[in-house]
């Protein structure tokens, strides 16, 4: 008979919780998008008085700390919370990390499991970030031969993947995870308020490229990838229960993310969520996968449908709307130039595998190395992910990235397909369209090397793989539902609820 396992919960007013990471939240996004100077003695007082208030509380909830990091971390780019810059590597992103580390490897987040978790996403992902440090050893010349910089380089490289291994070693409940998805959707959609509103204050430029939005990332391309990750987590809050109408409101910051990546002005962020829109209907209805299908080809056929900003963007790869004959000359050129480099620096790409095909040319190279192989293209960057990783880190760590990549993909569709969870299935399924629109987004540029685009897809594995040990935890012990939450509103006193009260739809 299998005992029931005592699960105590302190009342941590997760509500207040997040109301709170929402208000820091708009107060950051506010910061930000408004320009706002803050003389650099005010910014040190605050990052050093916020620090000692989040070291306090995190001891006694330490996934305090871990909201924090969640909301922070796209904006850590714009707001570097560096305490002035007095020491190397010394941030507040950095320093979150640090305490959760801290505090995981000292027990607190251990309950009754080990301090470190077997998961078939552990290997592929260690094996990752070890040919990651061999290649930053081999290319430690790009920045003047100094280890310690290479160190901090190869640092900034493995935050987003070291937070899956934090993530899935501390976030031990589906109230944390539940707090943590929430917290990314709204920052999500905040960051795309942020977007309309830097276009709608820069206006239409001179140029396409200079309306072109790069948000908290600084980068059109990126800031596309961005929303393309991550966007599809309400819509599918809306997909998996639309005959309940409260949950259509989650279309709204669908719409505002798609928005987003309209005001980016990013070919390969529209094919993205093209993709990403494609696979979540796949797994969700087939039905709604043909509807899809059907009014693709109708758009395709009459791409007066699609919005005037993606129909003009996308019709400079695919046709050229001739309304005079300096903008076709403009257009042509500018189209001309665009695929010849690219095409001209993936062939040098193969030529470069080719003599470097086990470790690559080294970390940061390609540029460099490029001057040997296309010298009219160097300093320019391959625009492709897997071109790159092949070229400065050899075929093999192509190989293992693509393992680590894939088994998410599994081991999120096995989680879609098996679990009893309602809300696990809808992460997973938001999760899936945004792991399409990864790839896809990847075949245009790197993607993955920015720790303000790039975090919350390994935080949302760690997620995933939680949601798979508390299933397995729920199958081992049937009673689990009518396990008791202590709640501590009073000393001494205990309030019996079910579980499922504290996750429930």
């Amino acid at each position: 008979m299998a005992q029931t396992q005592q699960v105590e919960i302190k009342k941590s007013g997760s509500m207040g919780s997040f109301v709170f990471m929402g208000a820091v939240v708009c107060f950051l996004a506010y910061v930000i998008t408004k320009n706002v100077f803050i003389p650099k003695s005010v910014m040190l007082a605050f990052t050093v008085l916020g620090a000692i208030y989040l070291f306090f509380k995190g001891m006694k909830q330490p996934e305090i700390v871990t909201y924090v990091l969640v909301a922070y971390i796209p904006f850590s780019a714009e707001l570097a919370g560096d305490f002035g810059g007095f020491a190397t590597a010394v941030n507040f992103t950095n320093l979150l990390m640090i305490f959760i580390m801290v505090v995981w490897l000292t027990g607190r987040y251990a309950s009754d499991e080990p301090i470190w978790l077997s998961t078939p996403l552990n290997l592929p992902i260690i094996l990752f970030l070890l040919v990651g440090l061999i290649s930053v050893i081999r290319g430690i010349n790009f920045s003047g031969g100094h280890l310690v910089a290479a160190i901090i380089e190869y640092k900034r490289w493995i935050t987003p993947p070291l937070l899956y291994f934090l993530v899935l070693n501390t976030v031990k409940n589906r109230p944390t995870i539940r707090a943590i998805i929430n917290i990314m959707m709204f920052v999500t959609a905040i960051v795309a308020c942020m977007a309309i509103y830097d276009y709608i204050d820069a206006g239409e430029g001179g140029s396409l490229e200079s309306s072109r939005i790069g948000g908290i990332v600084d980068q059109p391309n990126m800031l596309a990838a961005f929303f393309n990750y991550y966007m599809f987590l309400p819509l599918a809050f809306m997909l998996m229960n639309t005959k309940k109408s409260k949950y259509w409101l989650f279309l709204i910051p669908v719409l505002l993310e798609f928005r987003g990546v309209m005001v980016t002005f990013s070919r390969g962020g529209y094919m993205a969520f093209a993709l990403g829109l494609y696979a979540i209907s796949f797994f969700r209805s087939k039905m709604l996968f043909v509807f899809l299908i059907l009014v693709g080809f109708i758009v395709y056929f009459n791409p007066i449908l699609l919005p005037a900003g993606v129909r003009y963007r996308m019709g400079q790869t695919f046709q050229i709307d001739k309304t005079s004959a300096q903008e076709v000359e403009y257009d042509e050129a500018s189209l001309e130039s665009s695929a010849k480099s690219r095409v001209e620096i993936w062939r040098a790409s193969v030529d470069m595998i080719k003599d470097h095909p086990v470790f690559g040319v080294g970390y940061k190279l390609f540029p460099y190395m490029l001057e040997y192989y296309a010298p009219q293209w160097k300093g320019f960057d391959a625009h492709n992910t897997y071109i790159i990783i092949t070229a400065e880190m050899g075929i093999p760590a192509l190989l293992i990235f693509l393992w680590c990549i894939l088994s998410i993909l599994w081991q999120t569709l096995r989680l879609y397909r098996r679990t009893n969870d309602h809300y696990a299935k809808t992460i997973a399924l938001g999760y899936l369209g945004g792991i399409f629109g990864l790839l896809l987004s990847n075949m245009f540029g790197s993607r993955l090397d920015s720790q303000e685009v790039a975090s919350y897809f390994w935080i949302l594995a760690a997620l995933v793989m939680r949601f798979k040990i508390l299933d397995e935890r729920d199958a081992a012990h049937p009673n689990s539902h009518e396990e008791v939450i202590k709640l501590n509103s009073k000393p001494g006193k205990l309030k019996s609820h079910k579980l499922d009260a504290c996750w429930s739809e």
